[in-house]
């Protein structure tokens, strides 16, 4: 895997957080994508780990007007962003999601939505999600994925220039992110990281395959086309490796679950 920021200390990732507060979400789809697995949450305690800005809080207090909310970021501007995003829904506390200041137990539902990725110590913050799911409760998970980037995600060195890099490296590659820490992993590393923090995964889906075709101004248009058959038969062929963003449903290994679909 390829790191960058995690020299920094945590007061500096937290002030650089603090100065990135236009950093929003990926969008209604990835919403609808990521509640489409978590199932129906009137009625259940739910906690979203590293909400920035509130965009999940706010679409789940839309569609489950039942649900208990609570959302943390480590970033105070962005848990007061999600504070007025859901409308005092949900309950806000700016801490680390590797520490979350919660009891054991106490959430039906947590999601942790591109966050792994940002944290120094990500098998930390999967170990604390598998302690804070309550008995038959579920996490979901996504994170970017740089085998959907193959094969320019292992040649960051030898793409020349910053707008080729830009359309041909991950996000999260340090050749080409803005966010003060990032981990740029790979399909094989994400199941692993997942499994050793305690959880066992139920379901793996993907979005955005081959992204980098997305990214070039020529190969754009046709792909356009073909997105739509793409992202309907790439699963069925086995191709989930290849999806930018892994979404994944999760509990806890002590639990018991299915395998994943062979990739």
């Amino acid at each position: 895997m390829l790191k960058t920021g995690h020299h920094l200390s945590d007061a500096e990732i937290r002030a650089r957080y603090d100065a990135l507060p236009h950093r929003g979400g990926l969008g209604p789809e990835f919403l609808d994508r990521v509640l489409r697995l978590a199932g129906d949450l009137d009625g259940l305690t739910v906690l979203d780990l590293g909400c920035g800005r509130g965009e999940l809080l706010a679409e789940i207090a839309r569609r489950h007007p039942r649900a208990r909310l609570r959302g943390l970021d480590v970033s105070a501007v962005r848990a007061h962003a999600a504070l007025r995003a859901t409308g005092a829904r949900a309950a806000l506390v700016g801490a680390s999601a590797e520490a979350p200041p919660f009891r054991a137990g106490a959430f039906d539902r947590v999601f942790c939505t591109e966050t792994l990725e940002h944290l120094k110590a990500p098998e930390r913050c999967v170990g604390e999600i598998a302690r804070l799911l309550a008995p038959g409760g579920r996490a979901i998970l996504t994170v970017p994925n740089a085998t959907g980037f193959a094969p320019f995600h292992r040649l960051g060195r030898l793409v020349p220039g910053r707008w080729l890099r830009s359309k041909l490296l991950p996000y999260e590659h340090p050749a080409n992110t803005d966010q003060p820490i990032d981990t740029c992993f790979t399909y094989g590393e994400i199941l692993a990281l997942v499994r050793r923090g305690g959880l066992a995964i139920e379901a793996v889906a993907g979005w955005r395959y081959v992204r980098w075709l997305q990214m070039l101004p020529v190969a754009r248009t046709a792909y356009g086309w073909c997105a739509p058959t793409l992202e309907r038969l790439a699963p069925r062929l086995g191709g989930v490796r290849f999806a930018y963003n892994l979404l994944l449903r999760c509990r806890r290994a002590a639990d018991g679950a299915t395998r994943p679909p062979r990739p």
